[in-house]
């Protein structure tokens, strides 16, 4: 009978055990999971902050081709608003 105890008493040991480490490997798998994504939440916002510190140098730089352009354009416009107006103005003198 005490034999049999100790088996019983062995094997609710045992389950006890595999059920300890079942959770206790569940809990390590959440924790490197949980490692893998802070990783890769870091890795992205440095990529993020380097894109920023990008935009903002671009931002402060010199006036680029674009600028340039759209500089152009807009004389462009003005010069033919303002031969307009002569026009429009010599049409009023008649």
């Amino acid at each position: 009978m005490e034999c049999l105890m100790a088996r019983t008493e062995t094997t609710v040991m045992d389950e006890k055990s595999a059920h300890e480490i079942t959770w206790l490997r569940t809990l390590e798998d959440k924790v490197h999971a949980a490692a893998g994504r802070i990783r890769a939440l870091r890795e992205e916002n440095a990529a993020l902050r380097a894109q920023i510190e990008d935009l903002e140098e671009r931002l402060t730089a010199t006036p680029t081709e674009a600028a340039e352009a759209w500089a152009e354009e807009r004389e462009e416009i003005r010069g033919r608003v303002e031969r307009l107006v002569e026009h429009l103005e010599e049409l009023g003198e008649i």
